[in-house]
């Protein structure tokens, strides 16, 4: 049993409540809140936190989220000194270019859009998309190569997520997702800005097998997200998220903190029942100009990840954001419209398209 953990994601904040509440110490490196997340990529300072840590507790898990995909260096010292929470590091590299997969693809009754290396006399519409990317950072339509990037069709048709938790044998499918985009932002388009359940997927057994089969395939192992499209009944794969991703807070306050319970024993096949049956939702903002926050939202728990009151945003940074869940999709999408339309008159933030 672990009795500390190391979290690494863009923002940790959720883990770190979540892993005290079930009383394990965290040590965080984030973006957002700590903003330390730069220094792991430096392997003395990093096997020196890990050994300070390793002095005062026996078992330390890692569980990570982005943060990791440009950092391959660090894997092994991570894998040698931590007890891993889902995936073995490794996994990220096998992942990062989906070319390398497509027979894989094949195989589990799953596509991978076209990809060339120079769109020259090509008609379709490309994205140049970066091997080592989350989030949807520095994706753009292009027609020219460029270093470290590939070129892969571009899909029309919103984009959807399969959130499920694996261990061995075990396929636990959680749910599907609507993911969202901001509106009009230039600097990365297709930036990951909120998602959204949705039941549209449900009866698809197919597509749910067909996912499960890939997650056998590739000995995935925790809790995995895969973005994909649907296309002329065709199902195609844009990226997997072979971590934490941002829909893991919707799942685990589904199941009441019981899924990463879950993670920290997986041997324990904890059969998972949902608290409620509620429809859930979350955006990230993002401001147009640079701001000295101000705190409007003191006493309403649906906007969350604040900076503190003073603290400078950047211009085209993540502000803040809103999670919510309702009973019923038509009162979740109307309190999300207003608090999307709120936000973006009170702080100048991009919107968002839903």
């Amino acid at each position: 049993m672990i009795n500390a953990v190391v979290v690494i994601n863009s923002d940790t904040t959720y883990l770190e409540e979540k892993f005290t509440s079930l009383g394990i110490k965290v040590f965080a490196f984030d973006q957002y809140c700590h903003n330390n997340l730069d220094k792991i990529q430096d392997i003395t300072y990093l096997e020196s936190f890990i050994n300070n840590i390793l002095i005062d507790y026996q078992n330390v898990g890692l569980l990570y989220g982005s943060g990791l995909e440009d950092k391959p260096e660090i894997y092994d010292c991570l894998r040698r000194k931590l007890s891993i929470l889902g995936n073995d590091p490794r996994i990220i590299s096998k992942c990062n270019d989906l070319r390398l997969l497509t027979n894989t693809l094949d195989e589990c009754n799953l596509k991978f859009p076209e990809y060339v290396n120079n769109t020259i006399g090509i008609k379709k519409r490309y994205l140049s998309k970066p091997f080592n990317s989350s989030g949807g950072y520095n994706i753009n339509f292009s027609e020219k190569y460029k270093k470290n990037h590939y070129l892969q069709e571009y899909l029309e048709g919103e984009t959807y997520s399969i959130s499920f938790f694996k261990h061995k044998d075990n396929f636990i499918f959680l749910g599907f997702n609507k993911l969202l985009h901001l509106r009009n932002f230039d600097p990365h388009p297709f930036i990951h800005a909120g998602a959204l359940t949705t039941n549209k997927f449900l009866e698809s057994t197919n597509i749910i097998n067909s996912f499960k089969k890939l997650s056998e395939k590739l000995s995935m192992n925790g809790y995995n997200s895969i973005d994909f499209k649907i296309l002329n009944e065709e199902v195609f794969v844009l990226d997997i998220n072979p971590r934490i991703t941002s829909t893991f807070k919707i799942y685990n306050d589904t199941y009441n903190n019981d899924l990463l319970h879950l993670i920290i024993n997986p041997g324990l096949d904890k059969k998972l029942e949902s608290h409620n049956n509620n429809k859930y939702a979350f955006v990230h903002m993002f401001v147009k100009e640079e701001y000295k926050f101000k705190n409007f939202f003191m006493d309403d728990p649906e906007f969350v990840n604040l900076p503190n009151e003073g603290q400078h945003v950047g211009k085209n940074q993540p502000l803040l954001s809103i999670y919510l869940n309702s009973f019923s999709n038509l009162d979740l999408m109307t309190r999300l419209k207003e608090k999307i339309s709120i936000t973006t008159n009170l702080y100048n933030c991009y919107d968002i398209d839903i």
